[in-house]
């Protein structure tokens, strides 16, 4: 039995495949590089392990429909409710009842996500490069 055969290639290259042999660079300017060192020094890695982690990240999160941080749904509530709080002072000329209120802000918790979704998409399609 010959130690490459077939059989035993196959599995070597299918071991092999999962090794990091491929390398990727590039180049800074010195201002550059402390910011980076600094950064690695900070995250107590590598230089190497930054970057794979930068990269890694970057190619998982592109397949992704990023999520609108807490701030952003938060920003989002606050606007549905002074939308809807103007709309019904114009619209009747007196102010709201409080019933009318609570079920108003219930309702704005339950649509605020949504929202700043729908916010996020838009946005990232109007400053999308093409």
């Amino acid at each position: 039995m010959a130690l490459l055969d077939k059989d035993n290639l196959a599995v070597r290259m299918a071991r092999a495949a999962k090794h990091r042999i491929n390398h990727v660079g590039t180049k800074l300017n010195e201002a550059e590089l402390q910011a980076f060192d600094a950064l690695a020094e900070k995250r107590q890695q590598t230089h190497s392990e930054l970057i794979r982690g930068l990269v890694l990240r970057e190619i998982e999160a592109e397949g992704k429909e990023r999520e609108p941080s807490v701030e952003l749904v938060e920003i989002e509530a606050i606007r549905l409710l002074i939308i809807n709080l103007f709309h019904a002072q114009v619209v009747t000329g007196e102010l709201i009842p409080e019933t009318e209120w609570e079920m108003l802000q219930k309702e704005t918790r339950k649509r605020k996500r949504e929202a700043a979704e729908r916010e996020l998409r838009e946005y990232e399609k109007a400053t999308a490069k093409p």
